[in-house]
């Protein structure tokens, strides 16, 4: 509900009207479910205005054994009585609903597009997203969010069985395509094609696993602003509109969509007023609407003349974690990894048992990340013991499409290790 998620670049489709947020703010909740800490599904903003306005309201979290959410949610002004952390596959009666959750183990990078992979080691990265029963007079509905990707997750459906309604998503959130500069627009729209109905053939195959008499794709849709606007087009993501028709010619289950604050009867199988895909008129407009926005990081022009010794301090605590996965069984791949601003830059490169730094690549799998320095700045600082939220991370940056990726070789499996690319010494 608030545009502007993952470092200022996503905005909401459709476009938002103005009201949808102190409408929600106001209503009377007696749960709100937190899938995951990403930002298309976290929205810290709102939450800590609806906990404002209704101190009552249960917040139901899985209990993961990171807690990144769970340390994010009580930031927001929840408080511990309210606060309900579900163990994995456990089942919890709330009022009228039994509500059962499932932490994901791991998951493919390459599929989902983020850069921390639901491994079950290293454990700081484990378990990034969930999926959520509701069972209530005998009428099932899972909500599989973004965990579709999840290769783990797969193992979760004979678990589930049957459920009368199945929400997942449909769309990319990843760079890739829209952010490879070494690949052209053409292979970039192929690209973008080819994954949109990777992301639509997997929903409809989770639903014909579950025998789902309804699936409702969800969490599928965004548009990119500011300077990212050109990028939109070579997102793997299809409109929905084509995305319910892909899911009816399929014949295994009955789409279903509805327009923004709409109601679908589960009972009587009736929807209240059916998905209307907005016009390219209004599409085009919105889209030159908010290409003018700038980024947080944009708006000021910064000198940093400390910027290569805080780029190696923080690659050095990249490296001290990849030690610590090899230390405890974890193998490399023989990946380096360059990360470049205008005015420095630096590789880390990723051995089967040991991790180097230095001023040029030294594998053939290479992969290179362009950043803008004043973002880089804000990905790599962070005074010591902090342990608060900050949109400023290197996941939120990649699944924002702030950075420029070019590639030769397969996808390093080390990308997740960016994630710790931090300087605590840094200013």
């Amino acid at each position: 509900m608030t545009d502007g998620a993952f470092i200022g670049s996503w905005y909401h489709w459709p476009p938002l009207e103005g009201f949808e947020f102190d409408f929600l703010v106001s209503k009377k909740w007696d749960a709100i479910y937190i899938s995951h800490f990403h930002a298309d599904h976290f929205d810290r903003k709102l939450l800590s205005a609806i906990v404002r306005n209704n101190g009552g309201v249960k917040i139901l979290i899985p209990e993961y054994s990171n807690k990144w959410l769970r340390r994010a949610v009580l930031n927001c002004g929840v408080t511990l009585d309210n606060l309900i952390e579900i163990p994995n596959n456990k089942s919890i009666q709330f009022k009228d609903f039994s509500i059962r959750m499932f932490v994901a183990d791991y998951c493919n990078p390459q599929i989902c597009g983020a850069s921390i992979p639901c491994v079950s080691a290293p454990s700081k990265q484990s378990a990034n997203d969930s999926v959520a029963l509701f069972e209530a007079d005998g009428q099932s509905i899972l909500n599989a969010n973004d965990a579709l990707a999840v290769q783990s997750a797969q193992r979760l459906w004979s678990v589930v069985g049957e459920v009368d309604l199945l929400l997942g998503h449909f769309g990319g959130a990843g760079p890739f395509p829209q952010c490879f500069v070494d690949l052209s627009n053409q292979e970039k729209l192929k690209n973008a094609k080819k994954t949109g109905h990777v992301f639509v053939n997997r929903l409809i195959e989770t639903a014909g696993r579950l025998n789902a008499k309804f699936t409702m794709p969800y969490a599928g849709q965004y548009v990119l602003g500011g300077s990212l606007t050109e990028l939109n087009e070579y997102r793997s993501v299809i409109s929905l509109r084509e995305v319910l028709s892909i899911i009816s010619d399929a014949d295994v289950t009955t789409p279903v969509s509805m327009q923004p604050f709409g109601e679908f009867d589960l009972t009587r199988n009736s929807l209240s007023e059916e998905w209307q895909e907005p016009s390219s008129l209004t599409y085009n407009t919105y889209l030159e609407k908010i290409e003018k926005d700038l980024f947080p990081y944009q708006k000021s022009e910064e000198e940093w003349p400390l910027a290569a010794n805080s780029l190696d301090r923080a690659l050095q605590r990249v490296k001290y974690e990849f030690d610590s996965y090899v230390a405890k069984g974890g193998l490399g791949s023989n990946s380096s990894i360059t990360i470049k601003t205008q005015e420095v830059g630096s590789t880390i490169n990723f051995g089967p048992s040991q991790c180097s730094i230095s001023a040029h690549p030294v594998y053939e799998n290479q992969t290179t990340i362009q950043v803008d320095t004043r973002l880089l700045r804000r990905l790599l600082i962070r005074r010591a013991g902090y342990k608060g939220f900050t949109q400023y991370h290197f996941n939120q940056a990649e699944i924002g499409s702030h950075l420029a990726w070019s590639r030769k070789g397969p996808y390093p499996i080390e990308t997740q290790f960016l994630n710790f690319m931090q300087d605590v010494a840094g200013s």
